[in-house]
């Protein structure tokens, strides 16, 4: 695409409208696009194009009979919908920029000039416009969502949040015209999430987003609650739809936010999406709800119809994946031989009950490799699903711990601190891990070629919160570097020692090529849950029965352990 130079001052900019069955809103759009052609430094330099999908209504005889101040081009087709009619407009457009407005739209003074201005100054970016909605008055869910959309624009006029590819509505945004012909434009068999699938597509072709907080439009929805949740219900079916076109669009779909709510409000959802209450049922309570709940209700209420339309399109895995969690349990040592379990030794026992306890009650344990490799994948994990890690490497995981896994066909993931590898825990100074003998190099090999996998624990075992980079390089990429050079299959994922991370080890730990890293902080692992802050839930030998069940069940086992210590 050759950028759009300043002395690209003729038709500069096709602005595209589709249309169906709207002429008194179409009327006041071209209204308003009249009066910016008054101002002199657009004047001349936009040409509007409208694609008439087979309105039935006044709109042939408006489009026929309006007289335009600037060229008028009017598209007739036998109603193919509004992404067909768009790539129709798009290609039969003449200027190099190309602007969406949909028909309910009244530009703002100075909104083409501003798309155009931006476009001529970057060479060509995906520039998303300013919009107000003009809502019913007097429907309590209307004026919430005009509220909430308001604020939405307020934290992007302040920069307390990037545009994203699900903020750029195709209502008033603009692009370079080569760029969307060239990734094929709205996908048509998409019944909604043509917008989010068109910007996400462009973004990922090069195209950088832009916010213009001053090319700004009022949108006439005349949409009550009963219409605005349909739409809600339908974002949640389109938002599927495109994921499995388009896998990479999980974290922008909204998809992953089912977790995002409290725990009592996840519980409520869950029951009423089983029993199959309508949303509009909900809505109605909303005069007596939401004034004393100061909008909780009213975005419980829409949540809850984003999430209706995802869960009838999706099948009952798809569902658990989305909306269920993984537990990553974290060991450090089984009991040998005449040895007691103690707060970080579990009793060889107890842990054969454990991983026995896992397959008779229906979870699957993963690979950690597989869980962190179908995350960057954007993939959705299997429900009942668990994760088992050793931290240190030592050697009782693989005498002890190794054949009762194996016994049952299980994997593990051990962290191994590299630079004591063959020797001992030289880190604690007292308690039953200090010097405590590690695997070395040969066994490790040999537990490899059994099924068990090795990740980066450090190269000493030191804590990596406050280190400088160059530390962070030496603890992180050395570590890592030694376990590629000595094993054939080492996992990407980092456990930091002692638990403790701050943004510069996770950001180091992305910068050395890592896909991942596990903490110590209880809770199971959503969608939400940050690659390189995982959440692990501590096994120890006080854990228990009870506790083991709640820690898998829940990801946290310190209620039942406190209890415990309190008791003795």
């Amino acid at each position: 695409m050759r950028p759009l130079l300043a002395e690209d001052v003729s038709l500069a900019i096709s602005v595209v409208i589709a249309t169906f069955n709207r002429a008194e809103r179409l009327r006041a759009c071209l209204d308003a696009l009249a009066a910016q052609s008054r101002d002199r430094s657009t004047d001349g330099r936009f040409e509007v194009v409208i694609v008439d999908d087979g309105s039935t209504d006044g709109t042939p005889d408006l489009l026929a009979t309006y007289r335009a101040p600037f060229p008028l081009k009017v598209i007739r087709q036998e109603n193919g919908g509004q992404p067909a009619a768009l790539n129709r407009g798009v290609a039969e457009a003449g200027g190099r920029i190309c602007l969406l407005m949909d028909d309910d739209i009244v530009a703002g003074p100075g909104l083409i000039d501003e798309h155009l201005r931006v476009q001529r100054e970057t060479g060509g970016v995906l520039a998303a416009g300013r919009l107000r909605l003009s809502l019913p008055a007097g429907d309590w869910y209307a004026r919430r969502f005009a509220d909430e959309w308001e604020r939405h624009y307020s934290h992007l006029d302040a920069g307390e949040k990037p545009l994203t590819a699900a903020a750029c509505y195709g209502a008033n945004l603009s692009f370079p015209r080569d760029s969307f012909l060239e990734v094929g434009g709205f996908a048509r068999d998409l019944a909604r999430g043509y917008d989010l699938d068109l910007a996400y597509r462009l973004i990922a072709a090069g195209l950088a987003p832009r916010y213009l907080p001053r090319a700004e439009a009022v949108q006439d929805e005349h949409k009550g609650r009963r219409a605005l949740l349909r739409d809600e219900e339908r974002a949640g079916e389109g938002v599927v739809a495109l994921y499995r076109r388009l896998p990479a669009t999980l974290p922008v779909g909204g998809l992953t936010e089912f977790h995002a709510a409290s725990f009592a409000a996840r519980t409520c959802r869950r029951f009423l999406l089983a029993v199959g209450v309508p949303a509009t049922v909900l809505s109605g309570l909303g005069p007596l709800l939401d004034p004393p709940s100061r909008g909780h209700w009213y975005r419980f209420v829409r949540a809850y119809a984003f999430w209706r339309g995802v869960r009838r399109s999706t099948s009952q895995e798809e569902w658990r994946g989305l909306t269920g969690a993984v537990t990553i349990l974290l060991y450090h040592a089984v009991t040998v031989a005449g040895e007691r379990p103690t707060r970080f030794v579990v009793d060889a026992r107890e842990f054969a009950w454990q991983m026995g306890w896992l397959a008779s009650a229906g979870y699957r344990v993963l690979g950690l490799g597989d869980y962190v490799r179908s995350r960057r994948n954007h993939g959705l994990p299997t429900g009942r699903s668990v994760v088992v890690t050793f931290d240190d490497g030592y050697v009782d995981n693989g005498a002890i711990a190794a054949p009762i896994l194996s016994s049952r066909g299980l994997r593990a993931t051990l962290f191994l601190v590299t630079d004591s590898v063959g020797t001992a825990n030289r880190w604690d100074s007292e308690g039953a891990l200090a010097a405590r003998p590690i695997l070395s190099w040969e066994k490790i090999r040999e537990l490899e070629r059994s099924g068990l996998r090795f990740a980066p624990h450090g190269k000493t075992h030191r804590a990596m919160a406050g280190l400088t980079d160059e530390e962070l390089a030496s603890e992180i990429g050395e570590s890592w570097a030694a376990l590629q050079r000595e094993l054939t299959d080492p996992i990407p994922v980092l456990a930091f020692p002692f638990g403790l991370h701050d943004e510069p080890a996770r950001a180091a730990a992305e910068r050395l090529g890592l896909w991942g890293a596990c903490t110590a902080k209880p809770g199971r692992n959503t969608l939400r849950t940050p690659a390189y802050a995982l959440r692990r839930a501590e096994i120890g030998g006080d854990t228990g029965r009870l506790g083991f069940r709640l820690a898998v069940r829940f990801g946290d086992v310190r209620p039942i352990r406190n209890r415990k210590r309190l008791r003795s």
